[in-house]
């Protein structure tokens, strides 16, 4: 009779279902600033940090508040020295992880190229696909960056597509309230 209660306590207890994780991590900071200015030859350190207008200008240029966070990047520059643009890493949340993302943006603040670094989610790595990254590139402003009307998403990845798109506004705000200037 004890194993007959032992088994009906098993059998009403939930079993715990265990998802595989399906982190991956695609390339490093320092591999992606190779892939997204491979006429470089030597980077230079950047962070990024946005005084309290700074924050106010990205805010109001975004139509949403956001916190303040530090952006790592590095400057590109050729072998005599001449700017050819700059590399920024941020992460976005995906549905449920962090998905981690460098843009490459030329010297006059268009968007070069978008790589994804580390994806962590169980589905919506099509973000990857070259198709969807190259409606980035070329463009500057804020509003050609909106999802739905100026990047299109992809069907099983739409909050993975929205995160980053969301992600990359903000990075060329960003640049453009700090770098640009410079």
């Amino acid at each position: 009779m004890s194993h007959r209660w032992v088994f009906a306590a098993l059998a009403l207890t939930p079993a715990a279902i265990v998802l595989p994780a399906h982190a991956t991590v695609y390339m490093t900071a320092e591999a992606s600033r190779a892939v997204l200015f491979p006429q470089a030859t030597h980077f230079e350190a950047v962070t990024l940090d946005t005084t309290p207008a700074q924050q106010a200008a990205l805010d109001q240029a975004l139509g949403i508040a956001t916190k303040p966070r530090r952006v790592q990047g590095w400057a590109a520059r050729d072998e005599s020295g001449k700017l050819l643009g700059h590399v920024l890493v941020d992460e976005v949340l995906g549905k449920y992880e962090l998905i981690t993302y460098a843009v490459a943006f030329t010297a006059s603040g268009e968007i070069k190229g978008v790589e994804v670094l580390a994806y962590r989610e169980s589905h919506g790595q099509e973000i990857r696909l070259p198709s969807w990254r190259n409606q980035f590139v070329g463009k500057k402003a804020v509003d050609e960056l909106t999802f739905g009307s100026g990047i299109k998403g992809i069907s099983g990845a739409t909050l993975s597509c929205r995160h980053v798109t969301e992600g990359i506004q903000r990075l060329s705000a960003l640049y453009t309230l700090t770098i640009a200037p410079r």
